[in-house]
């Protein structure tokens, strides 16, 4: 673990102005030009180019370039193989020497290979643990849930803190009692996952005490959020975290801030009513595969009101999704865009609550399948729609109930999906 950068998020003031995070980065991107674009084969030729001028970059473009891009010689077919034995075989250990390999989960549509290095891991786990560690000098226990273990997350592991992975892929209910035992100090988990252990918490199956909680991988929704804080009895912490690395996370106070001190984060704005962007991702730390002029298939909407922690990084006020899961409804000038915050709230005020729903949209047509409705449900819920797409200068598309819910097509749960 970097104890400089540890002691930097525990106590530092942070970057507390606009001036101050362009300054940061200034000599943060003038170190990577000299001391790390030099040692990529694709990007030493252009070392001296401005960052908006470098060829846009996004999952497809960075895995053909690959083996050019790293600067650890690592041939991207070997690296392939190696993350795939990883999976099948369930024992994420090997590496490509002291290098991290990991895949993501191929939610936009490619599988992309990530790398870790020694110092990103030291990085990482300093950062993490200097933001969310409970209780400095008491042992911890940490839960993780996630569809894939890394090198990376390995490093949270020391003498004060006790590390334990359990793979989402073996079915939640085969861990609740190795949960039990380990009971957990820190408890970080998908947002999905933390609702169907929110579940089993009410439901007595398991009974956690955790100081933290902290929701990864998947958007976490206000309902998710207050259900898992109310069964957990602790605030539910966000990162927000990609292959391409960490971008986001909570302060303090609960709001989430982007990642300015690691990398320049600039916007490719899709919608300007609501500023909602897709982020252009210049990151100053990732040096395994640098990530510069790299865009983001995700949607953030920012919230520009000052912060009562101090920081100046942008405050984000949720994310969206996907781009391409975004919902656009016809308009008469135009799609409009229906922020999935707007839907999610239009399904939790129905007045008979139903279990969990899935939205998905073709063309002009939305199926909405709703788990355990009302009588009333559909036709309550058709009638609030159309107020909703009036709010929005939109006309609804055809919409079809269903009821229950369809099989997920990724290991990530995703309740607004768009066809293509």
């Amino acid at each position: 673990m970097s104890v400089t950068a540890f002691l930097r998020t525990r106590y530092g003031r942070g970057l507390r102005s606009r001036a101050a995070i362009e300054a940061h980065q200034h000599r943060a991107i003038a170190r990577f030009r000299e001391q790390v674009m030099p040692r990529s084969p694709f990007y030493a030729p252009l070392a001296q180019t401005p960052l908006e001028a470098l060829p846009r970059m996004d999952k497809a473009r960075l895995m053909e370039n690959f083996s050019a891009i790293n600067t650890c010689g690592i041939d991207r077919d070997h690296a392939f193989d190696v993350a795939l034995d990883a999976e099948r075989s369930r024992d994420f250990s090997p590496m490509i020497g002291r290098v991290g390999v990991g895949l993501s989960t191929g939610t936009s549509g490619q599988r992309g290979l990530f790398l870790t290095t020694p110092r990103e891991r030291r990085l990482w786990a300093a950062i993490m643990c200097g933001r969310f560690w409970p209780d400095l000098w008491r042992r911890q226990r940490v839960a993780f849930f996630m569809r894939a273990d890394n090198a990376l997350y390995r490093t949270l592991a020391n003498p004060l803190l006790r590390f334990e992975f359990f793979d989402v892929t073996r079915g939640l209910d085969t861990h609740l009692g190795a949960l039990a035992e380990l009971d957990p100090t820190v408890l970080i988990a998908p947002a999905g996952v933390l609702g169907v252990l929110a579940a089993a918490q009410r439901a007595g199956a398991i009974t956690l005490r955790p100081r933290r909680v902290i929701s990864v991988a998947e958007t976490l929704s206000p309902d998710d959020n207050a259900q898992a804080a109310r069964a957990f009895g602790c605030r539910v912490d966000e990162v927000y975290q990609a292959t391409e690395g960490v971008l986001a996370f909570t302060c303090p106070h609960g709001h989430l801030h982007l990642n300015e001190a690691w990398m320049r984060i600039d916007r490719d704005v899709i919608d300007p009513d609501t500023g909602a962007f897709c982020p252009v991702i210049h990151d100053f730390t990732r040096e395994s595969l640098p990530l510069l002029n790299y865009r983001l298939n995700d949607v953030l909407v920012p919230d520009d009101r000052p912060c009562p922690c101090g920081s100046a990084c942008q405050r984000i006020a949720r994310i969206e999704g996907r781009e391409d899961d975004m919902l656009w409804w016809p308009g008469t000038d135009g799609p409009r865009l229906i922020p999935a915050e707007a839907m999610r709230t239009v399904i939790a005020n129905l007045d008979a609550a139903v279990g969990d729903y899935r939205v998905v949209q073709a063309g002009n047509d939305l199926t909405i399948w709703l788990e355990h409705p009302g009588p009333t449900s559909a036709a309550s819920l058709h009638a609030d729609l159309r107020d909703l797409a009036h709010r929005f200068g939109a006309t609804l598309p055809r919409v079809r109930f269903r009821d229950g819910l369809p099989a997920d097509r990724t290991s990530k749960r995703k309740r607004i999906h768009v066809d293509r």
